[in-house]
């Protein structure tokens, strides 16, 4: 009896995790694509970046140095990773 109810907890908690990780992924159409500007927080500061690759299945590689002032900011990198659930798209690139 007591296997039988981990044997369910087990089952349940594998259900609850697949729905919350579907809930998370973004739809194709509001992907970010190459040329595309997006705005993400990093390090508790707003940045703009323009999109260089979008070849990754869950983020995109984008370039901070389109800010006027990405010198001033003391960033360690100029390109950078972000996640699709944790950017927005600014404007799309002509298509």
């Amino acid at each position: 009896m007591a296997d039988e109810n981990v044997s369910k907890n087990l089952m349940d908690a594998a259900f609850k995790k697949k729905e919350s990780e579907e809930e998370l992924k973004v739809k194709e159409e509001d992907k970010a694509t190459e040329g595309d500007i997006i705005t993400f927080e990093k390090d508790g500061q707003q940045i703009e970046a323009v999109v260089t690759s979008a070849r990754l299945q869950n983020s995109v590689v984008c370039d901070m140095t389109i800010m006027e002032d990405f010198h001033e900011r003391n960033l360690e990198f100029e390109k950078t990773v972000v996640a699709h659930t944790n950017y927005s798209i600014k404007e799309r690139r002509d298509r």
